[in-house]
């Protein structure tokens, strides 16, 4: 059990409990074979402390429903929970429940949304309608006993089934607020928080994949989402096949204690073309709710289209990350705030698994032009924030200072490592892959008609991706051409004359500023002289200062000796 999980009232984490073990360990797996004998869980280990979080997305927080209650309960009823799972395993059939694809090892979301298409492309119907349905409150709301009948009938000893009736009874819960404490009996649904409870909800849809379904039918559920897939020649067919098998959900539904939400229900054509003009009953009765037909829906994190090319779903993720890194260029600018290793670090861990969430879903998205361009811009303010580049500078530029792969290119990288880990390629195919990626990045990097400065200065984007580079606000300006350079500042009418105050003359631009300005010629020397030392000659070639980790700290070195105070004239 990870030592990171919150306690229950008790206080003990699991990290105390694996420090005192060798003292302890004895008595508590003596402990633990009594209340498994004798079929009992402990009342002290079934009460909880609630805590109330908001979910994801919700802005309205008046109303309880935006919260998810969790309940924080004792590590040690923890592990008695487990060890209740194993025996539930051993003995019932479960895993023979093949629908679900929630809570069940080797089994995901995105193994839900392939077998949804893989069954849709292989119908051999005409039209294929999806309906995927709401359950309101589900976990918190599910009856007991339909629960501990359905375990009986799947196998389960009797003694296990005593222990899991021990589990539920009795259980309290204690929510602190404002000062007080509100202690509360639990007569239903299954603990958010706990380690059986994810178990005995799948006991609980196993009765949905008991109803009669024809074979151009198909039910994929994923923890309590439920999609329902029929295939038809004519539409009002697989619409009327539809409600019929509404009607045994509702029964289903009814018996555990359970509600759908038609108004959170979607209905989409997956197959067929059909236009989103039409609605079916949430059931076969005449006063039955309605579900209307969408263009598009949003199943399992990921929004589904009838043609299949995940446009809408690249436009809701523009949608849904918009503010997150702009939150994060407010709290960094070009040269103040979160440091650049800080904000690679960002990128890495939350915006990178945020987009990246289900891409060997969708990945074949990153193909359309109109993705390609949609990505890029999602992906511009992480690069500012990672390079400290000015604003003027095109992500065209910014990726290939950053050493970043542009985020179509790294999406389809994220999908080729997923397989590599998941042994269905081996390292040899991935290596062959990502020297294709590499190389459709060059060939975008030098057909663009933007950052030809940069072009010269990281002119082979492969070296550049694996070179490990420490990047600045000054070395930025000089490896982008964009900043604080008399001849920049006047295209933008923010001084009155291009020209250097050197003795040479002529528009101070980076070349000038790098190659020849008397300003900067002590710095240049000591420039020279370590590129001398490491094979290179002067004017520098394309590239010559990603030669080396030295030849790149020299050019470093020199941009911030002779751009520091240059933004103060």
């Amino acid at each position: 059990m990870s030592s990171r999980k919150a306690p229950g009232l008790d206080g003990i984490t699991a990290q105390i409990l694996r420090k005192a073990w060798p003292i302890i360990g004895h008595e508590i797996t003596r402990l633990f074979e009594r209340c498994i004998i004798e079929a009992t869980f402990p009342v002290s280990w079934k009460e909880a402390e609630l805590v109330i979080i908001p979910k994801p997305g919700k802005e309205d927080l008046a109303s309880p429903k935006p919260f998810r209650p969790i309940s924080l309960l004792p590590v040690l009823g923890k592990a008695l929970e487990t060890l209740i799972i194993q025996d539930l395993a051993e003995e019932t059939d479960l895993d023979a429940h093949r629908q679900q694809h929630g809570f069940v090892s080797g089994r995901s979301t995105t193994t839900a949304i392939s077998e949804l298409y893989e069954w849709t492309n292989e119908n051999r119907c005409r039209h294929v309608l999806g309906t995927f349905l709401d359950i309101t409150g589900a976990f918190d709301n599910v009856r007991w006993s339909p629960v501990l009948s359905r375990l009986q009938k799947k196998g389960s000893t009797l003694r296990t089934l005593r222990i899991v009736q021990s589990y539920l009874q009795e259980r309290t819960v204690n929510l602190n607020l404002e000062g007080r404490t509100y202690r509360r009996y639990l007569e239903r649904g299954c603990p958010q928080g706990s380690q059986l409870g994810p178990t005995l909800w799948r006991v609980a849809m196993t009765a949905v994949g008991d109803i009669a379904l024809e074979s151009t039918a198909k039910v994929i559920i994923y923890s309590d989402d439920i999609a329902v897939l029929v295939g038809a020649a004519r539409p009002p067919t697989a619409l009327t096949r539809i409600e019929e098998y509404l009607d045994g959900l509702l029964d289903w539904a009814r018996t555990n204690g359970l509600q759908f939400s038609p108004g959170k229900s979607q209905l989409m054509s997956i197959k067929g073309g059909l236009k989103p003009n039409y609605s079916v009953g949430f059931g076969s009765q005449p006063d039955s709710a309605r579900i209307t037909a969408s263009e598009n829906v949003k199943y399992l994190g990921v929004t589904l289209d009838p043609r299949q090319s995940y446009l809408d779903h690249v436009l809701s993720l523009k949608e849904k990350n918009k503010d997150m890194f702009m939150r994060l260029r407010r709290m960094t600018s070009a040269n103040w705030g979160m440091g650049r290793n800080a904000a690679r670090t960002v990128y890495a861990a939350v915006f990178l698994p945020r987009i990246t969430y289900a891409a060997e879903i969708w990945w074949k998205a990153c193909n359309l032009k109109k993705s390609i361009k949609l990505l890029g811009s999602m992906q511009r303010d992480p690069l500012l924030a990672i390079t400290s580049c000015y604003r003027t500078a095109s992500t065209n530029c910014l990726s290939a200072v950053a050493g970043v792969l542009p985020l179509d290119l790294e999406i389809q990288n994220t999908v080729l490592r997923g397989k590599l880990r998941k042994m269905e390629i081996t390292q040899d195919v991935y290596e062959t892959e990502l020297v294709r990626i590499l190389n459709t990045w060059q060939d975008r990097y030098e057909q663009s008609d933007k950052g030809e400065w940069t072009k010269k200065m990281v002119p082979d984007v492969g070296r550049r991706y694996v070179l490990p580079l420490c990047l600045d606000h000054y070395t930025s300006q000089m490896l982008t051409g964009h900043g604080d350079f008399l001849a920049q500042l006047h295209r933008f009418k923010l001084v009155n004359s291009p020209n250097c105050k050197c003795t040479i003359g002529g528009a101070e631009t980076v070349a000038h500023v790098l190659l020849r300005c008397k300003r900067t010629e002590k710095q240049r020397a000591k420039l020279i002289k370590t590129l001398n030392e490491e094979g290179e000659g002067w004017p520098p070639r394309d590239g010559a200062f990603l030669k080396t980790q030295r030849t790149y700290e020299a050019l470093r070195k020199f941009a911030n000796d002779s751009l520091r105070n240059r933004e103060d004239r």
